[in-house]
């Protein structure tokens, strides 16, 4: 049946979102379209069908989006069966290295990547023995502290500068009779992530980037006592008696979008939430970020200058067509985030991205934090070999969230790495 572009969005588990444009009668006697396939759900999937509008109009071009909440898991499905998308937007980078190891991603040779994040070497996850095969589109903070403003002005709370400040706070805040943590983890096939990006940061406060890039690598295997002593520490908060509101039930059976909900109740039931930037998309409605809630940055072990753990979404192609490439080069420039980021809820990857595109100050303010800071890495799960990053070790934080086992959890995770992790050759994209 031919495709049909219209401007609906149909919002399931699994989001086709077409989007038409008519301002070439001749190219769409020919009908191009692109298929991109992508993470974004509900509100980020009508900004993001939104950002590529200006591409649409300028060239005629349609873009069939189709968005999932179980992105690697369904991509591997499609991939198995020769069901290729024109575009994926990876939310891990490690996929790409994957798929372009088995030589399904087209190299973008003649596409420009834009201008990537500073300071970030990690950055570069795009390129594969030698050959770029994505470009960034959209970047996330995530070692952030959402709160409440209000809630500490009237309980005479602070916010704390340091970690022991933080736990000291924390008992404080249960023993004053509300739980501290609003902390949950349901995320459909990807259940468990909300726990790595705990075990990535806590990693990187305590043990700094050398270390971190090493147990990325693989190198550091997860058995090695600096990891398991980052379990411990996580073990600290999720595993004490009071400190995570709902206990290890919610933990595992809410979704990750409704952990800070508790947050905004009458008698609130919780009053941190360690999440992203793009936990601004999921707070309820009618709470304003700047007044009802706000966020600091999670803080380091010694009182310094904290790390911060990044993630963001890179596009690939697996298909070579004129238009498809015509998308990615569109996708490359910070002006492909211009129309989402005056919507709000978008930090681009790109130093010379133009603040005064951003029409919210969070999203000014988490740019500023990514240019800014002294030491940023990459969210390791997504650099990880995906048997690992988007399996044992999302696996592992479940295991490890219900049973308290640092050894057993961090041994169910090590055991997803293969005997070989390196690919010497990466092969043509035509096999």
């Amino acid at each position: 049946m031919p495709l049909r572009p219209i401007r609906a969005l149909t919002l399931l588990v699994v989001a086709a979102l077409l989007a038409g444009a008519c301002s070439s009668s001749a190219m769409l006697e020919d009908h191009l379209v692109v298929e991109v396939f992508g993470p974004y759900r509900e509100q980020d999937a009508v900004h993001f069908v939104e950002s590529l509008e200006p591409f649409e109009r300028t060239t005629g071009i349609d873009i069939l989006y189709v968005g999932t909440g179980s992105f690697s898991h369904d991509l591997q499905n499609r991939v198995a069966t020769a069901d290729y998308p024109d575009i994926a937007v990876f939310p891990q980078p490690a996929l790409i290295r994957d798929y372009a190891h088995q030589g399904l991603l087209v190299p973008l040779d003649d596409v420009s990547p834009g201008q990537q994040m500073t300071s970030i070497d990690d950055m570069l996850s795009g390129v594969v023995g030698g050959e770029r095969y994505a470009v960034w589109f959209r970047a996330v903070v995530k070692s952030l502290v959402w709160y409440s403003p209000p809630i500490f002005e009237a309980r005479g709370y602070a916010v704390p500068n340091t970690w022991n400040e933080l736990i000291t706070l924390t008992a404080r805040m249960r023993d004053d009779g509300t739980a501290p943590w609003c902390l949950t983890m349901e995320s459909f096939a990807a259940t468990g992530w909300v726990g790595t990006d705990w075990i990535e940061d806590i990693v990187l406060r305590e043990q700094g980037p050398e270390v971190y890039d090493a147990w990325v690598a693989g190198t550091i295997p997860f058995t090695d006592d600096r990891v398991i002593h980052a379990f411990d520490t996580f073990g600290t908060i999720v595993h004490e008696p009071g400190w995570v509101f709902g206990g290890t039930h919610r933990v595992l059976n809410d979704p990750w979008q409704d952990a800070q909900s508790p947050m905004f109740d009458t008698e609130p039931g919780c009053l941190f939430n360690r999440q992203a930037s793009f936990q601004q998309a999921n707070l309820p409605s009618g709470v304003v970020v700047g007044n009802d809630t706000d966020v600091f940055i999670l803080p380091s072990m010694d009182g310094g200058e904290p790390p911060i753990l990044a993630s963001g979404d890179l596009a690939a192609m697996f298909t070579d067509r004129p238009e498809v490439r015509a998308l990615m080069d569109y996708l490359a420039t910070p002006e492909a985030g211009r129309a989402w980021a005056e919507t709000g809820g978008f930090t681009s990857p790109h130093p010379d991205f133009d603040p005064n595109w951003y029409t919210e100050a969070f999203d000014r303010r988490m740019g500023e934090i990514l240019k800014e800071a002294d030491v940023v890495r990459f969210d390791g799960s997504d650099l990880m070999i995906p048997s690992v990053g988007t399996g044992t070790f999302w696996a592992g934080m479940v295991s490890y969230v219900r049973n308290g086992d640092a050894h057993a959890a961090a041994a169910e995770i090590q055991a997803g790495y293969p005997e070989v992790t390196h690919f010497p050759v990466v092969p043509s994209s035509d096999g």
